[in-house]
């Protein structure tokens, strides 16, 4: 028989010797299926001095451990590139995967045998690359039912194989959050504090589950007789739904390892599998969650590491970032009382059942919102949901070039040893060209943004690790790089430069199509995002000392050829008659004068004529006014990338001042971007000095309502691991006397007093501070001063002024 299901995700198994993959997925009429293909073979390549006897030696392999015996098989010859040139590998069989490392380890031992290659790739993820399939698009297999242990149907595959390019747009998500027992506030005891509410949220299907009966008309509420029982009904729930994505917030990290260890109090096993398999904890201090057949989706990990860059919030709590991207909130609830409202089964319990249904739905709906870009993370990159939801930029690019190798024929290259990260991370590329502009208040400014500049160069100038100072190369090109000489071969197309080039171009055709769309495809929108991170990643991924295509001179080379194109522009944009305030590898900034628009637009088609290739300048937009503010070394350059713009419609577009820092007080964002509303949109900076006067003379007074002087910082590690204690750890550190348990990604809210002493000495929690104590001096100095000070230097206007009673100033010539 044969059937064609969407790929949600995939495993393996061990069975009788033999390695059997194990695919999951939903067909297209909604059932969900389970496909076993046992025909992959795990293996690695041999690079071999003497090839007969590399075979010999492989051939006569054998590893025992406490599970198994390993062995090679068989051995095939292959032609294989190893960094761009042709080389005769020995392909090497192996008969169960994990067999291949160990096997690696002794065959290197072999005189006959150069190095190995490819021995790290995992099994699934290898099976996936070889085969072509692409997790969330469809697929084929055609074999025989089969009766094992399973909630689902079973197909034993005689084959397995791409059936189109058909996305799973729409798969059943299942999102959960919980409530515990919290008698010490934030401080919850696993072993000691039981789960009192499990809310489950999908499309038409909403359940709160709770052990302790209250009056409540909240929707879906079930009562059970004790946790075990609520438990018990939680696993139910699962499958009676059937999802494809079990979701969380921040669920690798609290929610499932807590249901899990509760269940284990119980002698329960959450075995909510599709194989009956139960929920399993990776790791210990990071940890991870996985079930096989349905992917948990931790929607925390993907907006924190992709999404988050590009939005307005600081922090990512659940009611910061689904107020920013769905425009709603968690409900307004007091956590403090909730254990003594469980004690006395206080009907206030009710509004406690409605949070936590509220904080699945929001948890639901922000998967559905990132989920279109998650899937064409999964679709370019080519490895399942569960994996793209926790990799890093780096890691999309490797796994983004391991599956374009097997396409290229390609040898993945080996990750380095810790002693060449060592050498890699002494040496460091020159940087690009900055065009520094001078601090001041300019009008007129048009922005163009280069297309990608490091890639396009990338692509135009055949960069790639393998075309990089090639000595029998008949066409070359000389970088240029004063003080070393580098060279470009040009006989053939490198790796790397022809991947960056299809990206560059897929996206191009994937925009062009999007600005035709009167409502944008949500999937081709998450590509083009997909596309534009894997590309402006390269560059970054070339000097990574981690990288296995690790290349200083090709990223040398780039870096040069900035520095010449962004040169390159300058010049012609002044010979045109621009002023050019500012330039970098992202774009140039150009002050009209005299000229017009259309002036400018002409210019930026004269100049996409003489830039080589894919290299081009895009229209980014116009700014009536901008101002550009000093460093704090020198008054006669602007910051790089510190300047704020307002457009025609008043908004304001600002790069790298304090309000993007993390550990500002809310006062200090608010005065910044008031002063620069003042300057900017009205073009009254005697307005914003007033306003700064009042805003400390109110500090000084302690007017300005506590909440406003909290300072808010996210810990990036364990408190006790900091070296040098500052206010915010110190907070954090405070935090855990109290019996808070506080880690990674936990967000540190405190205040800091009068007093004597170092700061981090007199910072108090900001449930402990009160509104007349905070240190106005402090706030004044270090929160409101710092953000403004370079903003009103620009007109002259010193701090020692700005703390003056009065509004007078001298604004010199403005």
């Amino acid at each position: 028989m044969k059937v064609q299901f969407y790929l949600t995700d995939v495993t393996y198994r061990v069975l009788k010797g033999k390695a059997v993959v194990h695919l999951y997925g939903r067909t297209p009429k909604g059932e969900q299926v389970a496909i076993h293909d046992g025909s992959f073979e795990p293996y690695f390549f041999v690079q071999p001095r003497d090839a007969q006897k590399a075979k010999d030696d492989l051939l006569a392999l054998s590893v025992k451990d406490k599970r198994d015996e390993y062995r090679v098989v068989r051995v095939e010859d292959v032609t294989k590139n190893v960094n761009e040139h042709p080389q005769k590998l020995l392909k090497a069989i192996v008969n169960i995967p994990s067999g291949v490392p160990l096997l690696k380890d002794e065959i290197r031992k072999s005189p006959a045998v150069k190095e190995c290659y490819e021995y790290d790739i995992k099994f699934v993820r290898r099976y996936l690359i070889d085969k072509g399939l692409e997790p969330m698009t469809l697929i084929e297999a055609e074999g025989e039912k089969v009766k094992e242990t399973s909630r689902v149907p079973i197909i034993k595959a005689s084959s397995v194989k791409p059936a189109s390019d058909g996305t799973y747009a729409k798969p059943r998500i299942l999102a959960v959050d919980i409530e515990t027992y919290n008698p010490l506030g934030k401080r919850v005891l696993v072993d000691k504090h039981p789960v009192i509410m499990i809310a489950l949220y999908g499309e038409n299907f909403k359940k709160i589950l709770t052990w302790k009966k209250f009056e409540s008309d909240a929707e879906g509420i079930e009562f059970l007789p004790s946790e075990a029982d609520m438990l018990t009904r939680f696993k139910e729930l699962i499958a009676e739904y059937g999802p494809d994505i079990l979701a969380g917030y921040y669920s690798d990290g609290f929610d499932l390892p807590y249901l899990i260890k509760r269940a284990a109090k119980y002698k329960m096993l959450l075995d909510i599998g599709l194989d009956y398999s139960e929920l399993k904890i990776n790791g210990t201090t990071q940890t991870t969650v996985q079930t096989t057949g349905i992917v948990h989706v931790d929607v925390f990990k993907f907006i924190k590491k992709v999404i988050g860059r590009g939005m307005e919030t600081d922090v990512f709590t659940l009611d910061a970032v689904a107020e920013e991207l769905l425009g709603e909130n968690k409900h307004d609830v007091n956590l403090d009382i909730l254990a003594k409202c469980w004690d006395d089964a206080s009907p206030k319990l009710d509004e406690f059942a409605k949070y936590n249904l509220q904080d699945a739905k929001l948890t639901h709906d922000l998967c559905l919102k990132i989920l279109p870009d998650m899937i064409e993370f999964v679709k370019v990159i080519g490895l399942p949901l569960w994996d793209v939801n926790r990799m890093t930029f780096s890691q999309f690019v490797e796994w983004y070039l391991i599956k374009q190798a097997e396409k290229f024929n390609e040898v993945v290259l080996n990750r380095p040893t810790f002693h060449q990260q060592q050498g890699r991370m002494m040496a460091r590329f020159k940087g690009a060209l900055v065009f520094e502009p001078k601090p001041g208040l300019y009008d007129n400014i048009v922005v163009f943004d280069y297309r990608s500049l490091y890639p396009s160069i990338i692509a135009s100038h055949n960069i790639s690790p393998g075309t990089m100072n090639i000595t029998d190369c008949k066409r070359m090109h000389n970088v240029p790089l004063d003080g070393e000489k580098y060279t470009i071969c040009l006989d053939r197309k490198g790796f790397l430069s022809t991947v960056i080039e299809d990206i560059i171009v897929r996206r191009a055709e994937i925009k062009a199509q999007l600005k035709k769309q009167a409502k944008q495809d949500p999937l081709l929108r998450g590509r083009s995002e997909a596309l534009k991170v894997l590309a402006n990643s390269v560059y970054g991924y070339l000097g990574f000392a981690p990288a296995r295509w690790y290349s200083f001179e090709a990223g040398q080379s780039v870096t040069a050829y900035g520095r010449h194109y962004i040169t390159k522009v300058i010049d012609a944009a002044q010979k045109a008659g621009f002023t050019v305030l500012y330039s970098d590898t992202d774009s140039v900034f150009l002050m009209l004068g005299t000229k017009t628009e259309k002036d400018a637009m002409a210019f930026m088609e004269e100049i996409n004529k003489e830039l080589p290739g894919l290299m081009e300048l895009d229209y980014e937009n116009f700014y009536p006014r901008g101002v550009f503010v000093s460093t704090k070394s020198a008054t006669e350059s602007g910051a790089k990338k510190k300047y704020a713009l307002i457009d025609r419609k008043g908004s304001l577009k600002i790069r790298g001042f304090e309000t993007v820092r993390r550990n500002t007080a809310f006062i200090a964002k608010d005065v910044q971007k008031g002063v620069l509303q003042m300057v900017l949109g009205e073009g009254k900076p005697e307005k914003a000095i007033a306003y700064v006067k009042e805003v400390i003379a109110d500090l000084k007074q302690n007017k300005v309502p506590l909440e406003k002087v909290v300072i808010w910082t996210q810990l990036t590690k364990d408190p006790r691991e900091y070296e040098s204690v500052g206010p915010h750890v110190a907070a954090a550190k405070r935090m855990q006397e109290r019996g808070t348990l506080v880690g990674p990604g936990d967000i540190i809210k405190y205040v800091v007093t009068r007093g004597k002493g170092k700061i981090r000495d007199r910072v108090k929690l900001e449930d402990e501070a009160t509104q007349d104590e905070y240190d106005s001096d402090y706030y004044i100095e270090n929160q409101v001063l710092p953000a403004v000070e370079r903003i009103l230097a620009v007109f002259g206007v010193s701090t020692d002024e700005l703390e003056k009673k009065g509004t007078q100033s001298t604004l010199g010539s403005w």
